[in-house]
């Protein structure tokens, strides 16, 4: 399947070619490495996050954070060609001097599309766009004319045109149409005000790489916007997906996919190749949030990201104090570290230490304890696709863990009966309780690859994901669950999500 000429080009190119071949095997693997074993729910992996609690972890970040150093990870390298798939659709297979708009827009087919132009007028960018096709000068004689011409300009128009430029840039994240903000303004908007407390305001985005002049212009206009203070501590921060992470795809057939010169094509491999981007952050603290998970004026989003790393901090001490008596071989830091990892993690250890020593207990128990560590904040499920907490068996362990459903073969529909669903909404440690920067490798699932059914050039085909980066990558984390508000998640997949109301 990998020919002489496959390697020579691996070469040139600087591919690994062990890792391709790897990546070859788990394609062509049936096996699923774990098996999940029920959905995480509140007592039972996932811990409730009363309004009291989170008051109290504030005060203990605002308390504590003037002494961390933290930063605010957005995974931001995604086009936003996907959000307009129906409206390319129409462009391409609608004459609006020939076809009827209602016949068009009654097709079952084209429900989304008929969402949209039912509620156009609602659009932040649709006077706009009036405005575009008014000093372009275009004429039409119906509504299928209209309609034509404002997509066409809303997606390819020079000035204007969103198709192709990533999804953070777009300014659609507005409730008003006085307004035009983007992902990426209010993501660092939110950075601001939960680091208020910080030096400085570390934000890194992981974007690709063409789009960075456009990430430039965006971060320029808005730091006239920003008081001098803000723009002082504020720093942000750029990388890209390393080429050498790409993946190969199989089809139907089990034949590598190749183009017409029978060179072979490689896809992106998934977020899990982020985790060699943030191998290299020196700060105590990551917050990740997904890049369209954002509201214009969220003070709610903030309050609940200060109280995840309050508890987080105080969490930290917790384990941090409890190595030490265990270090020190203290009689009694055997039952409450037993007692404490229950209570935090929903995990008992006591059957485990049955029949071993003294000094075999205490080194299980630093085992279990000295480990990454992060706090997540769940949603409940209303059937977004995406992945949630669940209990998992692999290599005869029980552990808590986030599952995608695309990890999984078909027949494991358990995903379905998830009560909660996880929005990347995290605050994950990336010192150790010596205050060196973790060997993340050491505490990740290799095994968790991920593979993915998708389209390409109208052919099904089977793609190679690396494990996802709060999935496989954080596969042997320490990792708290807590109940947050789903006001708190934002997701925008299509245009029509735009509309959206604020839960």
């Amino acid at each position: 399947m990998i020919t002489k000429e496959d390697f020579a080009y691996f070469q040139k190119t600087k591919k690994d070619a062990v890792l391709i071949q790897h990546q070859l095997i788990c394609l062509k693997s049936k096996e699923v490495p774990f098996s999940i074993q029920k959905p995480a729910t509140l007592g039972d992996g996932i811990h409730e996050f009363p309004l009291d609690q989170q008051d109290n972890y504030r005060g203990y970040f605002d308390q504590h954070g003037s002494h961390i150093s933290a930063i605010k990870f957005v995974p931001a390298s995604g086009l936003a060609s996907r959000m307009f798939y129906f409206l390319r659709d129409f462009i391409l297979k609608f004459d609006p001097e020939q076809d009827n708009l209602e016949t068009y827009l009654a097709n079952e087919s084209n429900r989304e599309f008929r969402f949209f132009v039912k509620h156009i007028e609602k659009f932040t960018f649709y006077d706009l766009i009036k405005i575009q096709i008014k000093k372009k000068g275009l004429k039409f004689t119906n509504d299928a004319g209209f309609i034509h011409h404002f997509i066409q300009i809303l997606l390819d128009d020079v000035a204007f045109g969103m198709d192709g430029k990533a999804k953070a840039l777009l300014p659609l994240f507005s409730n008003s149409k006085a307004a035009d903000d983007s992902a990426f303004e209010l993501q660092i908007i939110e950075a601001l005000q939960l680091f208020s407390g910080i030096t400085k305001t570390k934000v890194h985005f992981t974007i690709d790489a063409d789009q960075l002049p456009h990430f430039i212009a965006l971060e320029n206009k808005l730091s006239e916007k920003l008081s001098k203070d803000d723009s002082e501590r504020l720093q942000i921060e750029y990388s890209f997906q390393d080429s050498k992470t790409d993946s190969i795809a199989l089809l139907n057939n089990d034949r590598l996919l190749r183009d017409e010169d029978n060179n072979l094509i490689f896809r992106k491999s998934g977020h899990g190749a982020l985790f060699d981007n943030i191998k290299r952050f020196r700060s105590d603290l990551m917050f990740v949030k997904s890049i369209d998970s954002v509201w214009p004026k969220d003070n709610q989003s903030t309050v609940i990201q200060k109280a995840m790393g309050g508890l987080y901090l105080e969490r930290f001490d917790q384990i941090k104090n409890l190595l030490e008596q265990l270090q020190d071989s203290v009689a009694t830091s055997i039952d409450e570290s037993i007692v404490y990892i229950k209570s935090c993690f929903h995990i008992d250890l006591s059957l485990k230490l049955k029949g071993l020593d003294f000094e075999e207990q205490i080194q299980c128990l630093i085992d279990f304890l000295n480990r990454p560590l992060r706090v997540c904040g769940m949603i409940t499920n209303e059937g977004k696709p995406g992945g949630g907490p669940f209990w998992i068996e692999h290599n005869g362990e029980i552990a808590l863990q986030i599952v995608e459903s695309s990890e999984l073969q078909s027949s494991q529909g358990v995903l379905h009966d998830a009560l909660f669903f996880n929005p990347v909404n995290m605050v994950c440690g990336l010192k150790d309780f010596e205050d060196n920067t973790w060997e993340l490798d050491r505490y990740k699932d290799s095994g968790r690859s991920i593979i993915s059914d998708k389209i390409q050039m109208g052919q099904p085909i089977k793609t190679f994901e690396l494990p996802g980066l709060w999935n496989g990558s954080m596969g042997y984390w320490n990792s708290i669950f807590v109940e947050i508000p789903t006001a708190t998640f934002r997701s925008l997949k299509t245009i029509n999500d735009c509309l959206e109301q604020k839960k």
